[in-house]
């Protein structure tokens, strides 16, 4: 028989036993149960243990066609050969259980106003996004009791569960399965309990229950049993008693208490522990705990003990206000490191932005560490750097109003990680700086444009007031302004931009080193001054052939003029000289700052050619440039000049690359001296592969330029390799061609299956601050292990992070893996 009618009791209190009341859209249809013949799958469960028959009905290959109808984000990991697919889609939802029209079948039906009501014999309710599936229901005359028996089955939005027998009061909503088994399709989970209660609308108990997201198997890679497990619907939490993990159906861990999460919201538990071996710390271990405090902020609290040097403390607080923006700090604390003469050892880090509005936004940088062995000792984040000055730094930002107008205002203070810096080396504090550019006019015409750069540099000069330095270093404010009028010229084959611009740039000494000035060098200068004018010239034609492939090439002339104003005596604050390269050559600025105010009489010339096939790769680009010089640069940052600055030509500069397929690129570039010796080049490959592989090998050299630039001679490679089903194996290398020595190397090998993964990694690194050459600098190294059981908890996969931060594109091919 069939009826089709408003349907409270029955189907309200048992599909609310499974689903409670947190389903609220609707759906129209439901998907049958799969009943795929999949032989491969069923040949890999074997028939030996309990709810075999149910989970291997449901758990089907990802290529069969039930699996292809689910939503890519509702099936298992790229590293699961099968999937859950449910009678009931995750993504149909359904109306409240009590407001749902019900289509009840029944082989018998038996109504009995003054007894008990039977359906009997394949009893099927079907509520829009809801199934129930039983032998036999029973209802008692006063409707309170429901019970139904004999492979009751119960499916609602990717949940699907199978009892013996179903218990339920239908006026308090409570009830019990006994001897169930239980199918999550969107946790990729499932398990059987010996009995499950609803005690609540959201809240379900199991007793005596297992719970997996490996694939169903006698001896799942890893299951937990518990005494007990509560799932929390509100919370999206599940809380276990009486625990225990197994692998292999060998127990390996008991714990008393345990939660995890049971849906993708955050919430709080044990992320993936690491631990490891290395040569000044010992055996390590570290437990980051996930605090999700609020919807507005979390914290992450990292107890972490190192042998031979004690227990330490990390932390991490992020936080997402209303009004004022959003922010994260994050530290650490060490006490008495045995390793580190016995002292304290800390860091603190605070970042804030905040969009204000539509123009304006602010942002705070604050950065602590105790010493300069810190970070290569103990910081166990890979992405930190070993940067020798730690920036301190406020900003309010200006843009998206005025139209063409932008400006800034920051203090900006530095903390020196090396004591033994000298005071006069080390960087200048604003207190404050506040920059502004203004452009406007046509950009395909006449165009003006105003730079203002304001700023007031402090140095305490210790070091010198004591008689140790002979360098005295000012501070004071200096104001630069740059009014510039160009025409933009350009058409399809040309450009022809020519640019007037005045400069000027006044110092005004503070009164500590006016007094200084005063006392030690017999000066009575308390401000500079200097104004230069400047005339700039940029052409270029592009010529074009058309063809199998695309052929363009671009002569370009670049000329710049300004005149010589002395600026010896001048303070340098914040500048440096800039570095050579094919871009270089078309700019007038030989300087990165505004202390000087170069003087330019020079000519560059250029030449560019670009080859493209005809899916549009570029197969070849090269750049040939170089500059002559018709005056002797006069203008230098320490006041006096060298040969390069009575040279009367560059020598030439090079810049080429090569896409030679979609995976494979090539790029170099090369600078020489006008005397033929080389001063810089560069070469790097870069391969990346469709199933996750790829290689880079770059070398770098600079030659020593006094006051120009530092020797670095090294060469870095690094690749991904996966190897069989789901391994891989990963490295980076970074050696020191000038010292003999390899800066960094790190070999990891990682696993990843359907329910749990592995990484497994060795690092030798040394310290960015250390001269390798010094006695007792030796090589940091560190063997370091991580696990992760997916469904227990968050990710914190410090390979990858490290890997992230060396090897370019490692992102893409990573995602290209986990997807494939």
């Amino acid at each position: 028989m069939k009826h089709q009618f408003k349907f409270n009791p029955l189907a309200t209190a048992i599909l609310t036993l499974l689903c409670g009341s947190s389903i609220s859209s609707y759906a129209e249809s439901t998907l049958p149960a799969s009943n795929t013949d999949n032989q491969k799958m069923k040949a890999s469960i074997q028939e030996a243990y309990p709810g075999q028959q149910f989970f291997e009905q449901y758990y089907v290959d990802k290529s069969s066609p039930e699996a292809q109808q689910r939503q890519a984000h509702h099936l298992s990991s790229a590293y699961c050969q099968g999937a859950w697919v449910t009678p009931i889609s995750p993504d149909i939802k359904a109306v409240e259980a009590s407001e749902a029209t019900s289509v009840v079948t029944a082989d018998y039906g038996h109504y009995d106003p003054n007894g008990d009501s039977i359906l009997e014999g394949n009893v099927l309710i079907d509520q829009q996004g809801r199934q129930i599936r039983a032998d036999k229901i029973t209802i008692d005359k006063s409707q309170t009791f429901a019970n139904a028996e004999g492979r009751v089955q119960m499916a609602q939005a990717g949940l699907l569960a199978q009892s013996d027998q179903i218990n339920y009061n239908l006026k308090r909503q409570q009830g019990d399965l006994n001897n169930s088994y239980y199918i999550s399709e969107e946790q990729h989970a499932h398990g059987r309990a010996e009995k499950i209660s609803r005690t609540s609308d959201n809240i379900v108990v199991m007793n005596n229950a297992t719970y997996s997201t490996c694939p169903p198997d006698e001896k799942p890679t890893w299951k937990i049993q518990a005494d007990k497990i509560t799932l929390n619907q509100e919370t999206g939490r599940g809380e276990t008693t009486g625990t225990k993990l197994y692998v292999k159906d060998v127990p390996v861990l008991a714990v008393p208490y345990f939660n995890f999460p049971i849906d993708d919201r955050r919430t709080t538990g044990i992320l993936t522990p690491s631990f490891g071996f290395t040569n000044d710390g010992g055996v390590e271990l570290a437990v980051p705990v996930y605090l999700n405090l609020a919807p507005h902020y979390d914290a992450t609290v990292t107890p972490r003990y190192i042998a031979d040097r004690g227990a330490m403390l990390e932390g991490e607080f992020r936080y997402l206000t209303e009004s004022f923006g959003s922010g994260m700090l994050w530290g650490g604390y060490l006490a008495s490191d045995d390793k580190y003469y016995g002292q304290d050892r800390k860091e603190l880090h605070v970042l804030h932005n905040w969009q204000i509005n539509d123009q304006f936004s602010t942002n705070l940088d604050y950065n602590y560490a105790s010493d300069k062995d810190y970070f290569a000792d103990l910081n166990n984040n890979p992405n930190s750097k070993t940067d020798l000055n730690l920036r301190r730094a406020w900003e309010l930002n200006y843009k998206n109003g005025v139209p063409g107008l932008k400006a800034q205002l920051k203090v900006e203070d530095f903390q020196t990680l090396d004591k033994t810096v000298s005071d006069e080396d080390r960087p200048y504090a604003r207190l404050p700086q506040f920059l502004l550019n203004y452009k406007t006019g046509n950009p395909l015409g006449l165009q003006y444009e105003f730079n203002n750069d304001t700023a007031y540099f402090k140095k305490d000069i210790n070091d010198y007031t004591s008689g140790t330095s002979t360098t005295f270093e000012p501070s004071g404010t200096r104001i630069y302004n740059d009014f510039a009028v160009r025409y933009n010229y350009r058409n399809p084959w040309s450009f022809v931009i020519p640019e007037v611009s005045i400069r000027n740039v006044n110092t005004f000494y503070d009164k500590d080193t006016v007094d200084a000035l005063n006392q030690n060098t017999n000066s009575s200068n308390e401000t500079q001054s200097v104004t230069v004018p400047q005339f700039t010239l940029d052409a270029g034609l592009t010529f074009e052939k058309d063809g199998k492939y695309l052929q363009t090439l671009t002569p370009r002339a670049f000329y710049a003029y300004a005149p010589y104003k002395n600026q010896e005596g001048h303070p340098n604050f914040d500048s440096a000289t800039a570095s050579i390269n094919y871009d270089q050559l078309f700019s007038p600025r030989r300087f990165y700052g505004h202390d000087r105010l170069e003087d330019n009489n020079f000519l560059s010339l250029g030449l560019s050619y670009s080859l493209f096939d005809e899916i549009g790769l570029e197969r070849l680009k090269t750049s040939i440039g170089q500059s002559f010089f018709f005056d002797d640069r006069r203008v230098s940052l320490e006041n006096e000049t060298d040969n390069f600055d009575t040279e009367d030509h560059t020598g030439p500069v090079i810049s080429l690359s090569s896409q030679l397929s979609q995976n494979f690129t090539i790029g170099a570039n090369s600078a020489w001296q006008s005397d033929g010796e080389n001063a810089q080049r560069d070469l790097q490959l870069y391969y990346t592969g469709d199933q996750g592989n790829l290689y880079n090998v770059g070398y770098f050299y600079r030659k020593d330029i006094p006051n120009r630039q530092n020797q670095y001679d090294q060469v870095v490679a690094s690749f991904i390799q996966p190897i069989a089903n789901n391994w891989r194996i990963m490295g980076h290398a970074q050696y020191d061609i000038d010292n003999n020595v390899a800066r960094e190397y790190l070999l990891g090998v990682n696993y990843e299956s359907c329910c749990w993964g592995i990484s497994v990694y060795g690092r030798s690194y040394y310290n960015d601050l250390d001269n390798v050459n010094d006695e007792g600098v030796s090589a940091k190294r560190a063997i370091m292990a991580e696990i992760s059981l997916k469904g227990l908890g968050g990710f914190n996969n410090k390979l990858s992070s490290l890997l992230e931060n060396r090897i370019l594109g490692f992102n893409k091919i990573n995602q290209s893996w986990t997807q494939r």
